[in-house]
């Protein structure tokens, strides 16, 4: 796995994209919404299997189980992504700078957020990959908590879709987006989209002006 996601973060989300749908042919959707982006530039792609988490406002007067965040943080595999459904709540930070350290120290080497952080700055300063709709300071604890883990979640996506993601789909979130690769397709993905890579540069080396038609014969679409 950790091999796998060396290698993947070599790549960019459009070879990514173009493999999963011309190459593989995924017809699912697997583009997260462009609102779920990165609060900083990173100068590796997030890539790695997802750890999905799901989370609900919690209703006025009830109880809360903030020991269900413990168990979770106590099942994250290591080099997993971290991917939280806020469950549509936007009036919450669902994550900050002392889950992004707890998150790392079990293993997670980033987050992918359907909703929203504080503490940017300061999980900027960790180096730790974030992907999410914003920023807000509002502290969670008593108004939202996570219910539940490892089970499939829905995430908002693009042009109006919702992206299925399973416990074991993977990641891919460069500076263009998020993508969800379902888990038994993504060696075939990585493979075609390594050959993509490699024909574009051979693209970007040969073009010259005037020779674009040549080289669309010989190279086709790109």
């Amino acid at each position: 796995m950790q091999e796998l996601a060396k290698r993947f973060k070599q790549l960019y989300a459009g070879v990514v994209y173009d493999a999963m749908a011309f190459d593989i042919g995924i017809t699912r959707p697997f583009v997260v919404s462009p609102n779920i982006k990165p609060l900083w530039r990173n100068r590796k792609p997030l890539v790695g299997p997802a750890f999905c988490c799901s989370g609900r406002v919690v209703p006025s007067g009830g109880s809360l189980n903030d020991t269900q965040r413990i168990k979770m943080l106590d099942a994250m595999p290591r080099g997993c992504v971290q991917v939280i459904d806020g469950g549509g709540d936007d009036g919450t930070a669902h994550f900050g700078d002392i889950s992004a350290l707890l998150a790392r120290l079990h293993g997670a080497v980033g987050v992918v957020i359907d909703g929203y952080t504080r503490d940017a700055r300061r999980i900027e300063r960790q180096r730790f990959p974030l992907f999410a709709s914003g920023t807000l300071p509002t502290d969670a604890f008593g108004r939202w908590e996570i219910v539940t883990y490892q089970v499939p979640i829905m995430l908002h996506g693009a042009k109006l879709s919702t992206v299925r993601v399973q416990p074991g789909d993977w990641i891919f979130a460069d500076d263009d987006g998020v993508l969800v690769i379902p888990q038994e397709q993504v060696e075939a993905v990585y493979r075609c989209a390594e050959i993509r890579a490699a024909r574009e540069q051979d693209l970007r080396r040969r073009l010259r002006p005037g020779n674009e038609m040549e080289l669309y014969g010989r190279l086709g679409r790109w």
